[in-house]
């Protein structure tokens, strides 16, 4: 094998071609035209490979170069034994051979068929024995790695095993090092003392440049059609075949770019789907076609709003800014409101493979096979991300385990232990999407921030978001959406999830197939006539789960409940459609919304209707305004929970001070502090005023003057986001 000392080669005298492959050669031949060798061993910063610190697309398995370091520190530690385990064995040899020169190190390479490469003699057939071959690598001079290509099978021998360790000393006193690669090497219980396994990485994301790079030279040579590609288009490609071997991603890349002119989502869903046949052989990962995007989802404003903005930290220019990838998000909410579809089109948009978790399945009767299923999982998503992982009914999947009596499965409670540990430390980029119908079971560690980076509550869809639905069920099925009724449609479906406004469609078309008509807009308010929904049946559950999520979690759908009201209000008094931003514009003349509201006695209605279209009121001009409509005066006040003795206001009833307090608490008005901006006479007599919002706890009443708002601050003190209603004391 090659030793660059002074420029020579050492006494093994034989041709490079009969040692390395060709692709080897080549480095090697790039490396002596640039280089001068003259007593310099060939450092691995010399080599012409591409390494950066997004080497591994960033998604927390060890890069290329860092792998090879890794390896070079246990082969200069006089480590005798390296197990590798990697598919990628044209690669990792040519990275093995480049590391040997740098290490001044000779190289042989041995396999079952070819035998060792330099062989030692002229006994080739003698060589291919891998006991005979062991009994050789004393004879090989010092300085030495060798590189055994499937060594595992031969580890089933005892007499192979012995060898091994008899050969350990005389490696370590001659600085030699064997390689043992393999796809999933395993060591035998007698040389783990003496062995190290280390998993080779795939190829990193400059590796996979260099595969399109090359790969488009190769389309150019070819005469296919020229495509133009953008800096975020490249980025996309690469997280699309990021996880497959550089053959794999090299395939294809050549397939989905085949006579295409442009790259657009079906390039990307195309690239996605070729890693389907990684989590083929597994039980408990299914995998999902990237079918469905956003445009398929009516309403959850909010929600999309959130995905748009974390897609974007999922880039390259993220990472490099220190930005950290999200981790994941909780959707809770009532059955058949678009959680498992919002799953599905998360992936599409973040341009990443689908898999979805049955937990249930991981459970196996033998002891401890439940957790190693779970690690075998964990592990195999590692190896496919950056993915996302989608945890349906997850309420469901880790049923028994007991958060209160501490009376749970014991073995639902281990894997569930693991699970949280491994959501707050992957080191990988896989995205977590949970979906749950109920808080039932959830044990209150998987709710906590670190876990997900949000929970969102999907509530039954609104007026508008259900005229959406019935457009994007009518266009799936060939129908004009123009040929129906949307307004009184939806109008005729409040309290229906999507799911059920889906199955009316169907239901339309099943019926007007028998009559051999298309469906009409009679035929789907006939099917709406005869579904009873989910919210009539089940509407104490549902309540409950309102309840619970209000405080708890953010809304997909901001404030739907209280702007379904006002709508249903404004479209009943006018008759026309009104949309669902129109009711917030100020109006100057007509204050007809918040006093109908007031006057019927939804008072919390009527003051979040009131504050919105003013843009912000403070409290005394609140009380004013509503004083010819209804008496809000009294003996209570607005006060802080952190301090009660930080009053905000004072001289308000029961009614009017639960309303303000409520809209607080839930995020649907915020306070500001008013600054100078109040005069002495529009405050609160016979307290003391507050210039600032004191850091700690005062020792009597005082006012601090606050504005009401609907707009979300631009910085939100915690502090005045939760109040109480407080009674003055005589």
């Amino acid at each position: 094998m090659f030793i660059f000392r002074d420029n020579v080669i050492n006494r093994w005298s034989v041709t490079a071609d009969r040692l390395l492959s060709r692709h080897i050669v080549t480095r090697i031949r790039c490396v002596f035209r640039h280089h001068s060798l003259a007593r310099t061993a060939v450092s691995l910063s010399d080599l012409p490979l591409e390494t950066s610190a997004a080497s591994s697309l960033g998604f927390g398995y060890m890069s290329t170069q860092a792998t090879i370091e890794l390896i070079r520190t246990r082969i200069n530690s006089r480590f005798p034994l390296l197990f590798l385990a990697t598919w990628e064995e044209d690669r990792w040899e040519t990275e093995l051979a480049s590391l040997a020169m740098s290490l001044e190190r000779g190289l042989v390479i041995w396999t079952a068929t070819q035998g060792a490469c330099p062989p030692l003699d002229d006994a080739q057939d003698e060589h291919r024995d891998p006991a005979n071959f062991l009994d050789h690598v004393r004879r090989y001079p010092r300085d030495h790695v060798f590189l055994l290509k499937d060594f595992h099978p031969f580890l089933k021998d005892p007499i192979v095993v012995r060898r091994l360790r008899d050969l350990v000393p005389s490696l370590a006193d001659e600085n030699k090092t064997l390689l043992l690669m393999s796809p999933e090497p395993v060591i035998p219980l007698e040389l783990r003392k003496d062995a190290i396994e280390i998993g080779l990485p795939l190829p990193g994301i400059d590796d996979l440049k260099q595969e399109l790079r090359e790969l488009m030279i190769e389309r150019q040579h070819s005469g296919e059609p020229a495509i133009k590609l953008s800096s975020s288009q490249k980025e996309k490609l690469l997280k699309a075949v990021a996880g497959l071997t550089a053959r794999q991603a090299r395939q294809s890349l050549s397939r989905a770019l085949t006579g295409r002119k442009v790259v657009d989502d079906e390039v990307y869903a195309l690239l996605v789907s070729e890693k389907r046949h990684m989590v083929q052989g597994s039980e408990f990962l299914e995998f999902y076609d990237l079918a469905e995007g956003v445009s398929d989802i009516g309403g959850l404003d909010a929600l999309k709003e959130w995905l748009a903005k974390r897609s974007h930290a999922f880039s390259l220019d993220a990472q490099r800014k220190g930005v950290p990838a999200p981790k994941g998000l909780l959707l809770l909410g009532v059955q058949g409101c678009g959680k498992s579809l919002t799953s599905r089109a998360i992936a599409r948009l973040l341009s990443l493979p689908l898999v979805r978790l049955d937990v249930s399945a991981l459970l196996s009767s033998d002891r401890g096979q439940s957790e190693k299923n779970l690690r075998d999982v964990l592990a195999l998503t590692e190896m496919i991300s950056p993915v996302v992982l989608w945890l349906d009914e997850i309420e469901k999947g880790f049923a028994g385990v007991d958060t209160e009596g501490g009376g749970g499965d014991s073995t639902m409670i281990r894997l569930m232990g693991r699970f949280l540990t491994w959501m707050q430390e992957k080191p990988a980029t896989v995205f977590i999407v949970a979906t749950a119908n109920s808080v039932n079971g959830l044990p209150p560690e998987m709710l906590r921030r670190g876990r997900f980076d949000e929970l969102f509550f999907v509530d039954l869809p609104n007026f508008h978001e259900r005229k959406q639905i019935f457009t994007i069920h009518l266009r799936k099925r060939a129908l004009d959406p123009e040929q129906f009724n949307l307004t009184e449609l939806a109008e005729g479906t409040e309290g229906y999830s999507g799911a059920e406004i889906e199955q009316t469609v169907l239901t339309a078309m099943v019926e007007s197939f028998h009559r051999e008509s298309q469906p009409t807009h009679e035929d789907l308010q006939r099917a709406v006539e005869d579904t009873v929904p989910l919210s009539v049946t089940m509407e104490e559950k549902i309540f409950q789960l309102r309840e619970w999520a209000r405080p708890r979690c953010r809304a997909a759908t901001p404030d739907s409940r209280v702007l379904q009201m006002l709508e249903a209000e404004q479209r009943e008094k006018t008759g026309a459609e009104t949309g669902a931003f129109n009711l917030l514009e100020e109006e100057e003349e007509d204050d007809s919304g918040w006093r109908a509201a007031a006057a019927e006695g939804e008072l919390q209605a009527a003051i979040y209707e009131y504050v919105v279209e003013r843009g912000g009121v403070f409290f005394d001009r609140l009380q004013r305004d509503f004083s010819s409509i209804v008496d809000t005066t009294g003996e209570f006040g607005i006060a802080l929970r952190s301090d009660p003795n930080v009053v905000l206001w004072i001289g308000l009833n029961a009614d009017a001070s639960t309303a303000i307090a409520r809209l607080l608490t839930d995020r649907k008005l915020y306070v500001t502090p008013a600054n100078g901006s109040v005069q002495e006479e529009n405050a609160p007599p016979k307290l003391q005023r507050l210039p600032v919002l004191p850091d700690t706890r005062i020792s009597r009443p005082c006012w601090f003057p606050v504005k009401l708002t609907a707009e979300t601050p631009d910085e939100v003190d915690e502090r005045l986001t939760r109040v109480a209603r407080m009674k003055l004391k005589r």
